[in-house]
Parts: structure tokens; C-alpha cells; sequence
């Protein structure tokens, strides 16, 4: 079955996706973005190599912005030592366009998977280690890395109960690319099980999540970080990420949250900022008779009169979460899906979102709301239901302590990856 995955990927699978790819190019930004990407990505890899004498490189790919998420922690660790080089490749422009950092050695799009333009791109730079993130593996990356006996791993791995990869043909098909990476390390010991009746190795692992680290550093560099009791004696309800499919379940209901609590506020913080958004909001507040500010800076959001506050930066939500009462995460009633809950959940907040958080942020979500850390809601009604129970004393501090025990309890995966990554 090898064999036939190997000739129908490379001479009917892929050659129709990368031909649907030319024929939307006019229509897609995203994908013309890409395409144009990956034609310069060998020249950006000879022109790293010609510049720069690391001993080691270590090749990570990851999807989007996301999915980088998971090698963050770790590229940090690595780059510890300044002899060792760190590639990132992207396969959507969203990640590639948006991911910046100062670890990265080198930022690419992932070359088209042909044999050719892949053998040359490996062959320039010659990696240690060829590292995937996730779930976007591509079959002839994996196949010329072994031609080049570069050595491939695939880390945090999540396969849903419910994925394809575990259908008949799912498995089939997936096997064929895994049984070719040196290591694979699962998210869960669930992934795991789900991964071995894929392939049953005894090599691949369960090795947890580093974006918990990646949410956990981050935070010691927070300037303001308030108590419990501070934050219940001035409660802050912070609604971050929102997308406009959050405005019609949030407004005007959750002015209702300041009737009953007269020193309480409302934070907005939109999914992105635009003028249209910024007025939206602005409507909405002096619809209901309400006094607002619109805030630029990073600050103490206890010193502000006003009842509802707007922010208009980026780059501080993390930040404002250790401020914050409640977080309403939005993205849930999107299709897109919950946007970063580990944040809050860091903060020690009592996490609220919508039903849609089948996406990269699943695990994260299912382990909050199993430990009542977390709260899905799907109306206006739920909405304010869950924080009117959240109001009680004993209900908050039980929530806000269950949030923090979900953190402190999957930390640590990013030094064990480290130790396969670099010793393995």
C-alpha cells in the first residue's frame, strides 16, 4: 500500500492540487501570496547558507501562526546557543506574514512537495533535523529528507477520535507518510492511542503540549498582575478576540454586567483593528447611555472612569488578562474557532467562549471545561447565565483555581522535546 500512496500522491494527488493552486491564483490573495513565496524560498535558503557558519540547523515547518505556537518555547531553547541556526518554514501566508521573531534564522515558505524542488532546497542547507509541528506533513518532504539521511520528527501531534486519519482509508494513507518519520511525539496519551491504530511503534510517545510554556513564559514579564481579591472588589470583564459573529450574542446584553456592579467594567479588544469595528463599539456604548475610552496603551484599566473601555493596539491582550474578572475568548461562533485560551487560563481566569473550539486551541479547550475552568456558551441567554455564576465568591475562586491547575499541570513538555531534538 506504500507503493500505491507514493504513485497516486505524486502523479494524480498532488499535480491536481498544485493546478487548482495556479487556477486560483488570480482570485486568492492567500494562495497568490504563497505561490510567489515558494518561488523564492530557494534563493532565500543559498543566501542564508552563504552568510552564516552554524555548526548545527534545525529545520522546523509549521502550518500557520498557530502551529507555531508549539515550536516557540522550543527555538528559544535552541537558540540558547548561537552556533546552532533555526529555520522555519510556513505554509500559509498568515503565519508567514505574521510570525516574527527574533529565533528565526531563517523564515521561508515550505517548497511546492516536487521531488526536484525539495531535493534541492534540503540538499542546500543540509539540516540536522527536519521537524514538523502538528499535522502538516507532506509526503515527498519526508520522503527526500530519508534520501538525504536528514532526520525527520513530527511533535505535537493531536488525531481527534473523530478524524479521518482513523477511517479505513485515513489510515491507510497516513500510515504510508508516518512508518517514514524517525519520531513522533503526541500531544495526549489519547493522540497516542488514536496514533497506534494508525501505526503501533513503540518509539513514538506522548510528550505533552508546549504551547503551555510558550503562555507561561510569557507571562513573567507582566507589569500588573492584580489578586483575586483586587480583581473582585473592581471587577473587569474582558471580551478579547471578537469577531463579528461574537457582536450579535454579546450586544447589548453584556451591559447588563454593569447594572448590578457600579464599580465593574466592560474591556473590548477586537480579533483586528479597523475604524469600522472602533465605531461599531462606539454606537453600541452610547446606544445604552454608557461612558467609554479608547485606550492605545498598555496601563492599569482600574485608573479609567469610564464604563466601557475600547482598546486600539495590538500586542497587550496577554498582558490585560492578568487585569481581568471574566475573559470572554472570542472566535467560537465563527468558523474559525476559539482564538488563544491558554492566556487567560495563565492569568488564572475563568474562561468563557463559543461552541466552535474544534480547532488548534481543541485539547487546551477540553481540558479547561473538564475541570470546570472553562465555559461553553451558545446564546445570550447562556452567556449571562454562566456569569451570573460566576458573580458567587466561592464559584469564581474555584473556577480561577481549577484555570491555573490546568496550566501548572502540562508544563515541562518543552524540555523534554528539547532533549529529543537535540540528543535523540
Amino acid at each position: 500500500m506504500r507503493l500505491f500512496w507514493f504513485i497516486l500522491y505524486n502523479l494524480i494527488l498532488y499535480p491536481l492540487f498544485f493546478i487548482l493552486t495556479i487556477l486560483l491564483i488570480p482570485f486568492n490573495k492567500k494562495i497568490r501570496d504563497g505561490f510567489i513565496g515558494r518561488l523564492k524560498t530557494r534563493k532565500k535558503l543559498a543566501d542564508f547558507k552563504n552568510n552564516t557558519s552554524f555548526s548545527e540547523i534545525y529545520w522546523f515547518h509549521v502550518s500557520s501562526h498557530g502551529e507555531f505556537q508549539q515550536i516557540q518555547s522550543i527555538i528559544e531553547e535552541i537558540k540558547r546557543d548561537k552556533n546552532k541556526g533555526v529555520i522555519v518554514s510556513f505554509f500559509s501566508p498568515s503565519g508567514f506574514n505574521n510570525v516574527h521573531n527574533e529565533n528565526i534564522d531563517c523564515k521561508i515558505y515550505l517548497p511546492f512537495d516536487f521531488f526536484l524542488s525539495l531535493y534541492r532546497s534540503l540538499k542546500i542547507v543540509q539540516p540536522s533535523k527536519l521537524i514538523f509541528a502538528s499535522y502538516d506533513v507532506w509526503p515527498n518532504t519526508v520522503f527526500i529528507s530519508q534520501l538525504l539521511n536528514i532526520k525527520t520528527m513530527l511533535i505535537s501531534l493531536r488525531i481527534h477520535s473523530n478524524s479521518f486519519k482513523l477511517s479505513l482509508l485515513g489510515r491507510s494513507l497516513y500510515k504510508s507518510t508516518y512508518q517514514s518519520i524517525d519520531q513522533i511525539f503526541t500531544v495526549s496519551t489519547r493522540d497516542l492511542s488514536n496514533l497506534r491504530k494508525i501505526i503501533n511503534d513503540k518509539k513514538f510517545v506522548a510528550m505533552g503540549n508546549p504551547r503551555f510554556d510558550v503562555a507561561s513564559n510569557k507571562s513573567q514579564g507582566v507589569d500588573i498582575k492584580l489578586s483575586y481579591d483586587k480583581r473582585i472588589q473592581k471587577k473587569l470583564f474582558l471580551f478579547a478576540s471578537l469577531w463579528p459573529e461574537d457582536h450579535s450574542i454579546l450586544f447589548p446584553t453584556i451591559f447588563d454586567l454593569l447594572k448590578n456592579n457600579e464599580s465593574s467594567k466592560i474591556v473590548l479588544v477586537p480579533h483586528e483593528l479597523s475604524d469600522s469595528i472602533t465605531n461599531y463599539y462606539i454606537d453600541q456604548v452610547e446606544e445604552n447611555n454608557l461612558s467609554y475610552k479608547i485606550v492605545d496603551t498598555y496601563m492599569d484599566l482600574r485608573n479609567i472612569e469610564a464604563s466601557i473601555i475600547i482598546i486600539n493596539t495590538v500586542g497587550i491582550l496577554y498582558k490585560l488578562y492578568w487585569q481581568a474578572y471574566i475573559a470572554y475568548v472570542g472566535g467560537g461562533f465563527s468558523k474559525n474557532g476559539i482564538h488563544n485560551i491558554m492566556e487567560p487560563a495563565v492569568a488564572g481566569n475563568p474562561v468563557i467562549f463559543g461552541p466552535n473550539h474544534s480547532n488548534s486551541n481543541f485539547l487546551e479547550a477540553s481540558q479547561l471545561l473538564n475541570k470546570s475552568a472553562a465555559f461553553e456558551v451558545s446564546s445570550s441567554e447562556e452567556l449571562m447565565h454562566t456569569f451570573n455564576k460566576l458573580l458567587d465568591r466561592d464559584f469564581y475562586l474555584s473556577a480561577s483555581d481549577a484555570s491555573k491547575n490546568v496550566i501548572d499541570n502540562n508544563l515541562g513538555s518543552t524540555k523534554k522535546l528539547i532533549s529529543e531534538i537535540l540528543d535523540g
